[in-house]
């Protein structure tokens, strides 16, 4: 295992702590249902170690405003809704960190029900959706889909340790097999997370150690 305080994982210099390790995961989750664009607003409290200068978890807030268009009344899409309807707004709450295990599992949770991403959420096998009843005492819907893994290649066993370093890597095939298009077909990013959306992430976690009074790496030695 990582050992405190050697590991990379609380070497500055070397890109650790929390937000760089693990934070990167949930940010990304925390803006995808959000249609992928910037927060307007980035709120983050955390610890950070003393001795290393890497934080060590934090706690995060993404507050996204409506995308409906200014000056047009919203009566008529929300006309005899139980909730008020407002398109595109939201807040994602989000915890990452490195002193314990947490649940890694994400739960979206609309007007009209809630989506569970089963844990390991960096890696799911499955989802639940359940469809929030019609009034009291009336039982919601609920769906369940599973995504199970690549079959591993042919002649290896999973008790081959050394096959992967960290359980479900078997779904990065998916992912290698997105950029193995992408080459194929001479585009320099993918459609489905482009450089733009990368950049908003980048600027996100910046923000985020600004707050939480992190460093940034090479700034302690200009």
């Amino acid at each position: 295992g990582e050992k405190y305080p050697n590991s990379f994982m609380y070497n500055h210099d070397a890109g650790g702590g929390s937000t760089y390790i693990m934070g990167p995961y949930p940010l990304m989750f925390g803006r995808l249902f959000f249609g992928g664009r910037a927060p307007e607003k980035v709120l983050a409290v955390g610890q950070v170690d003393e001795l290393t200068g890497v934080d060590l978890q934090a706690s995060i807030v993404l507050s996204f405003s409506s995308t409906h268009k200014k000056g047009v009344g919203l009566n008529s899409i929300n006309n005899d809704e139980a909730t008020p309807i407002q398109p595109g707004s939201g807040v994602a709450n989000l915890y990452y960190g490195l002193l314990g295990e947490s649940p890694e599992e994400t739960l979206v949770i609309g007007t009209k029900g809630r989506i569970k991403i089963c844990p390991p959420a960096h890696a799911p096998t499955k989802i639940v959706l359940e469809i929030k009843s019609t009034g009291r005492g009336t039982q919601g819907k609920k769906f369940e889909y599973e995504f199970p893994l690549p079959s591993l290649p042919e002649g290896a066993q999973e008790k081959d340790h050394r096959l992967y370093n960290y359980p479900g890597s078997a779904g990065f095939a998916y992912e290698a097999a997105a950029v193995a298009r992408c080459i194929s077909k001479g585009k320099k990013e993918a459609p489905q997370y482009s450089l733009a959306s990368t950049l908003i992430g980048v600027q996100m976690i910046e923000d985020i150690l600004k707050q939480l009074g992190v460093k940034a790496i090479g700034d302690d030695k200009k």
